[in-house]
This record gives structure tokens, C-alpha cells and sequence, in this order.
């Protein structure tokens, strides 16, 4: 059993930092009105190394279009909001820990799942987070900023603006969701300049990326949203988590189906040297709207879910994503496309078909199911319904 100490450092007092220095952070932004990159430290670790979580759609850095939930936490876009009818905790705490024994155990705390008890031996990982606006730019630019923050966080430096407290890791791990999977791709995709000191050979990047339910092919919502790709029938009863999908603004506009197969057609995504580990969001019973079948801690984002997969043309029978492109979320598996997955002859690099998750797109980014079904432990996660418990066990 870990001690009291270490358990009120690991998950208690590390959690209430990160508050702290989320909105002493937010202050200082607010002064410059600006809309840069931010690179913010979440917790440390005791030895596990370190790992870099990449938002999706969405501005949480301040300005037009900005959400407070994020601009005002950095931890803000992965938790599983109580806001949301969550139960407070966030995907980065098992994201972040590795079970490293059998007999290990870790659990939601009496107090609530925002301090998370761990029993036998555990591997750490300290946190970062990058915040970028992903409204009122294009996705390519947007990752021309997360790579310039991420080669500041590699070389400790601050050209980019994004950290100013001059952190320097020179190798880490990167996970990221929706959009931040696109942005990743772009980056692994053009190791000799976007990705430059990051994704090549000796690049700072190490390990297998991460991409929670990524749109590696465009999205589904912002294709409806601009009435192309065959998808319409766009309503404004959205996910309160994914309202950025509503409006259009730069962003959506390069998030189209059609525009990231053309920046695939065009040799700037899916040509990854490196292997991706990919989080498929095909769909499966109790994706969308489970409250009915399969009830959990986050009813709000549950039931509008459910709400825009009617408006984007599918069903609402519990059986798809509602905000990607179902199978063009794992556009191709492997270069020999033998492990599942909708092949697409763009994608030339390495995309392994990691976990297929039923997982809706709110799940894929904060784990709303691990309370009820279980963290990882040594002999296992819980993918098709937490695959953040995998990324902590696996791809740590």
C-alpha cells in the first residue's frame, strides 16, 4: 500500500497545483489578449518518464471562441466534468500511471474520483498539457504552433511564447484526441519540417503515439456543418464539450472529410514514419446515448450525443461516433492493412489499429466508464470502454 504522503502527492496535491497554476497562467494570458500556445505543467512522476496531452477542437488558449473550461484549467478538456454529470476525475491520472506488479490496484478515493487511491507497485509519468486555438486558424497552422510549443518543451526555450517557464524534457510521449490526432499526424507526417527535431530519428517524440478517436480523415460534424462530403442535416443541439463543431470558423473549415484527404492526397498527413497506436471509434452498443442500456456518469453529454448523430445523418441507436467519420477515423491499419480498418491507399505510413472502442467521442477523451468498469492492472485495461486506461498500462 502506498503511503498516505505519497497517495496526497500523487493525485491530491498534485491536482490542486495544477489548479493553481492553470489560472495564475490564465491571469497573465488575459493581460496580453494573446492567442499562442500554452505549454502547462500538470503533475509529476516518479520515474515513468513523461507525457504530453494534445487537445482537440477548440480554443483554450483565450480570445474569440475561447471555452473557460479549458482556458481556465489546463487539465479542463480531459476531465469528466461534474458540470457534464461526471464524476470529477480526468483520463491523465490513468493515463499516466502504469501498473508494474500483479496485485496493484487503483480506485476513485471515498471523497471522489478527483483523488485516485493506489495499492501495490505503480510507474508514474509526469504530465504536460499544450493549449492552442483550434478556432480561428487553420488545423495546419494550429500544429505549426503545438509542434513549435512541443521543440520550446524539447530544447527550453520560448520562441514560440508557449513556455515561459523554460521546462525542458528532451524525449517524451504524446497523446492526443479528435483534432489533436490530425494535428499529431501532420506533425509525424513531415519529420523534416513541421515535425523537425520531433518525429525523425532521434526526434523528441519516443514511444508509440497516441490518437483518441482521432479525425485522421476529416470530421463528420464539420462536413455536415458545411453541407459537403455528403453529410448535411446539421442541427445546433450539440454536445456541450464539442459546441465548437456548431459554428463554422477557420478551423472546421480545414477539418472536412474532403480537406484532410487532401492534405493526404497532397503527401502532408498519413505518411507517418513512426507507428501511431490508434483509438478507433467505429462504434458499438452504448456509444452514443447509453442512459437507456448502460447508464454512467456523464448523462449531459450522453443525451445530446445521442442528439447530433441524429442531425449528422446517422441513427441514434447507440451504435456510432456521431462527430468523426466512422471508419475513416482508422483510415488504414498498417501498410500491410491486415489489421482492420478502412484501408486508404493516402495513408502510407504506419497507423496501427490499436483498440476498437465503442467509446463515444466525449468518452475517448476523459473515460467516463473507468468508475464503473475498472482502471487497468497488471494483466490488463479496459479499452472498448476506457482505452485511457490502456494508453497508461500499454503505451506508457
Amino acid at each position: 500500500m502506498i503511503s498516505a504522503p505519497a497517495l496526497l502527492w500523487k493525485l491530491g496535491v498534485r491536482h490542486l497545483i495544477a489548479s493553481v497554476v492553470a489560472l495564475g497562467m490564465t491571469v497573465l494570458g488575459s493581460q496580453a489578449a494573446q492567442a499562442g500556445p500554452k505549454l502547462d505543467y500538470i503533475w509529476g512522476g516518479n520515474g515513468g518518464g513523461t507525457t504530453v496531452f494534445i487537445h482537440g477542437h477548440g480554443n483554450c488558449v483565450g480570445g474569440a471562441g475561447s471555452d473557460a473550461r479549458c482556458t481556465n484549467d489546463a487539465r479542463g478538456y480531459w476531465l469528466n466534468s461534474t458540470d457534464d454529470g461526471g464524476d470529477g476525475h480526468d483520463l491523465m491520472g490513468e493515463a499516466t500511471s502504469k501498473c508494474t506488479a500483479s496485485g496493484c490496484a487503483m480506485s476513485c478515493s471515498t471523497s471522489g474520483c478527483g483523488t485516485l487511491n493506489y495499492t501495490g507497485s505503480w510507474s508514474w509519468a509526469e504530465a504536460f498539457t499544450i493549449r492552442y486555438d483550434g478556432v480561428n486558424q487553420t488545423m495546419a497552422n494550429a500544429a505549426n504552433d503545438v509542434a513549435n510549443c512541443l521543440r520550446d518543451f524539447k530544447n527550453g526555450t520560448n520562441t514560440s511564447g508557449c513556455n515561459p517557464n523554460l521546462y525542458q524534457r528532451t524525449t517524451f510521449r504524446v497523446v492526443a484526441h479528435s483534432e489533436g490526432g490530425a494535428i499529431l499526424d501532420r506533425i509525424l507526417s513531415l519529420p523534416g519540417s513541421v515535425g523537425a527535431g520531433l518525429s525523425s530519428t532521434g526526434g523528441a517524440i519516443v514511444g508509440n503515439p497516441v490518437t483518441l478517436a482521432g479525425a485522421l480523415a476529416g470530421s463528420r460534424a464539420a462536413s455536415a456543418l458545411y453541407g459537403v462530403d455528403g453529410a448535411s442535416n446539421f442541427c445546433t443541439t450539440l454536445v456541450s464539450w464539442l459546441a465548437g463543431w456548431a459554428f463554422k470558423d477557420t478551423g472546421n473549415a480545414t477539418l472536412t472529410r474532403g480537406a484532410m484527404i487532401g492534405e493526404a492526397n497532397n503527401g502532408r498527413a498519413g505518411k507517418s514514419a513512426r507507428w501511431v497506436y490508434k483509438v478507433t471509434t467505429s462504434g458499438g452498443s452504448g456509444s452514443v446515448n447509453n442512459n437507456s442500456s448502460n447508464a454512467i456518469a456523464e448523462s449531459v453529454n450522453d443525451s445530446k450525443m445521442g442528439m447530433l448523430v441524429g442531425c449528422v445523418g446517422y441513427s441514434t441507436d447507440d451504435d456510432t461516433d456521431g462527430v468523426v467519420w466512422n471508419y475513416d477515423s482508422d483510415p488504414t491499419s498498417n501498410t500491410a492493412g491486415s489489421n482492420g480498418g478502412k484501408y486508404r491507399s493516402q495513408w502510407t505510413g504506419y497507423y496501427w489499429h490499436w483498440v476498437a472502442s465503442w467509446a463515444n467521442h466525449s468518452h475517448n477523451r476523459n473515460d467516463a466508464y473507468v468508475k464503473k468498469y475498472g482502471f487497468q492492472n497488471f494483466s490488463g485495461c479496459y479499452g472498448n470502454y476506457s482505452p485511457g486506461t490502456c494508453v497508461g498500462q500499454y503505451a506508457m
